[in-house]
């Protein structure tokens, strides 16, 4: 898990904030709330997919394609929603629906 320290979010969170683009190929992301700039991000004790901010508790999903093994996060406009399935799609093309019918 990368973490970043209190200044390198902040510098991340400005960079990333009005663009999210790309941000689910960069591991130091996942530590770093684009809600508050905050470093103090944790796991979802309920959803081990979900992420969830300890300052402001935004919660977002960040976690390995079943598929590819890239990472999705659901702050990641290239990860939209299935509008079938209603999970995120990985930049593989892969989401939930698509595993069900397969597996």
């Amino acid at each position: 898990m990368a973490t970043v320290d209190s200044v390198t979010a902040l510098a991340l969170f400005r960079l990333h904030k009005g663009e999210r683009a790309g941000i689910n190929r960069k591991p130091e992301m996942r530590s770093v709330c684009l809600i508050c700039g905050s470093c103090h991000v944790g796991p979802d004790p309920t959803d081990g997919r979900k992420l969830v901010c300890l300052n402001c508790g935004f919660a977002f999903l960040r976690y390995e394609c079943p598929a590819c093994a890239s990472t999705i996060d659901s702050r990641d406009p290239s990860n939209p929603v299935c509008p079938a399935c209603r999970e995120r799609m990985c930049t593989c093309g892969s989401c939930a629906c698509i595993h069900k019918k397969a597996g």
